[in-house]
């Protein structure tokens, strides 16, 4: 809401809790401090003080309009910028909680925090100076220097120039470590860029980033703390449903040198190359173990199974599967068994029976009607919900065909539903009830009134798709089993993929069973 009224200029009511009023007003009062200082910064990057931050720029080829374009500056010596604001009447509590001044060791007096650096203004997504970076144009340490924790500024909430690279950033979004990459791949015409702040990527960032792109790209230096940092930001973005893949610039240069040499081009077929999460832990473990022994081809097979038994893909799997398989002349089946390892329930409800395949058999066997009819049932569950909500169809018609429902009634009705979302008209439940037949009109109405009030339709219809698709699948093992039964009878190689999509099966329904508690 505020961000809307900022937008539109509206004042919106602040409450009449005080404590809550005054943490606004601080905010308030320490963004115009900050804009104040990022105009003096910016202003004596211009001056004879400032002439050794220009030369620096020149020297890393960024072009005053990018300077401009950036809001770069210079921070002279002392207390200059507290002497400005404080000519200015501003409390110096609120110039302690800004962090742009410190309290002196001997409490005397009050001095800048930035000195005799290039400066970086950070903005938030709407365009406000929440912080500062500054960087040194010598060998003195620290390098970079950032703003503390204050009431507006969080690091780990926060990531450079995504001001600028949110109206770029359709497709996909690159990540990289230093403001100095993001500032002249941005230059190079290169707009889709953002960087940390200093901290490894967050999950706050991560989900920031998942706002605006639906792929993210992590460019970080190629040095063994760099690759720590790039598998912690996969994990954090992979766990939160990003598509995440790396980026690795050859030759361990950062983007910003890479960028001068090959230009942008060069950079964009880097971008177009760069490796999923799956591959980039592969190679990483590859590095890491001497697959020309067997110790060490032993240990790499151990740690990809672990990494492969992780992908939710089946098709993806799969397809790592028969690399490594013909990479390293391990039979498909092993891997498998290997991994199937890696997959079982965790809980120990769902490991009864054990074996989940002659479980499901023994069921079939003893009531088949009955697993029939909840078959049925979960069809027609399916079916009425989608009249109920029209707008999950959007979202799951990928887990939807015709050809799942095993009735033929369900499918008929479900070919009339589908084919009305499908065009962009609504369906109703009452309907639903004017398609349906005889006595299935009974039923269909008894599942719209005592079922279809779910508190998130779209978990309660994938449940659903996910028991159909179990059931299905328990159906086509039966059929492979009765078929090995006599394997005397089965033309020559079939058997062994037979044995191979069982055993692919019994691994489907596992992960099924998994994702289902």
């Amino acid at each position: 809401m505020r961000l809307l009224a900022d937008r539109a200029r509206i004042q919106l009511p602040e409450g009449d809790d005080e404590e809550q009023l005054e943490k606004a007003r601080q905010k308030q009062e320490i963004m115009k401090i900050n804009l104040l200082a990022a105009r003096y910064y910016f202003d004596h990057l211009y001056t004879p003080q400032g002439e050794r931050a220009r030369s620096y720029l020149a020297g890393r080829k960024i072009s005053e309009h990018t300077a401009k374009k950036f809001g770069l500056g210079y921070s002279s010596e002392r207390d200059t910028l507290y002497k400005y604001l404080a000519g200015k009447g501003i409390d110096e509590k609120l110039l302690l909680k800004s962090g742009l001044v410190l309290q002196s060791n001997s409490g005397s007096g009050l001095y800048d925090k930035f000195r005799g650096r290039l400066m970086f203004p950070i903005f938030d997504v709407r365009g406000n100076v929440i912080g500062f970076g500054g960087r040194v144009m010598d060998d003195s340490m620290p390098k970079y220097m950032n703003s503390p924790e204050t009431p507006v500024y969080n690091k780990g909430k926060q990531l450079y120039a995504l001001n600028f690279a949110k109206n770029y950033c359709e497709k996909r979004l690159v990540v990289v470590e230093g403001y100095m990459d993001v500032i002249s791949l941005h230059q190079s015409g290169i707009t889709n860029v953002v960087a940390t702040l200093g901290t490894a990527l967050t999950d706050s960032q991560g989900r920031i980033l998942k706002k605006y792109t639906g792929e993210i790209i992590i460019s970080y230096d190629a040095d063994t703390a760099g690759q720590a940092a790039t598998m912690r930001g996969l994990d954090i973005l992979n766990d939160i449903g990003c598509n995440v893949r790396v980026l690795t610039v050859p030759d361990g240069k950062d983007p910003d040198e890479y960028v001068k040499k090959n230009g942008p081009e060069g950079f964009g077929k880097l971008v177009d190359s760069s490796l999923s999460l799956v591959e980039y832990k592969i190679r990483t473990i590859k590095k890491e173990e001497d697959t020309g022994t067997l110790e060490g081809r032993l240990a790499f097979l151990n740690k990809a199974t672990i990494i492969l038994s992780k992908i939710d893909n089946t098709v993806e799997r799969e397809m790592y599967i028969r690399k490594i398989s013909r990479e390293y002349e391990i039979s498909e089946e092993s891997l498998l068994s290997e991994i199937m390892k890696r997959l079982r329930p965790k809980s120990s409800a769902a490991m009864k029976p054990a074996n989940s395949l002659e479980a499901a058999r023994n069921a079939r066997l003893a009531g088949r009607t009955e697993k029939d009819d909840r078959l049925t049932h979960d069809e027609r569950f399916v079916i009425s919900l989608l009249c109920v909500d029209n707008s999950i169809y959007k979202s799951i018609k990928g887990k939807l065909d015709v050809g799942m429902f095993s009735d033929e009634e369900n499918r008929r009705i479900a070919q009339i539903v589908f084919d009305r979302l499908e065009n962009g008209r609504e369906i109703a439940p009452a309907e639903l009830l004017n398609i349906t037949a005889g006595e299935n009109t009974g039923e269909f109405a008894r599942i719209l009134n005592e079922e279809c009030h779910c508190d998130d339709n779209i978990r309660a219809i994938m449940g659903k798709i996910r028991s159909i698709d179990i059931y299905k699948t328990e159906m086509r093992q039966k059929q492979i089993l009765e078929l090995l039964k006599d394997k005397s009878r089965l033309p020559e190689g079939d058997v062994e993929k037979l044995e191979l999509e069982v055993k692919r099966n019994l691994l489907k329904m596992r992960e099924k069973e998994s994702k289902s508690l």
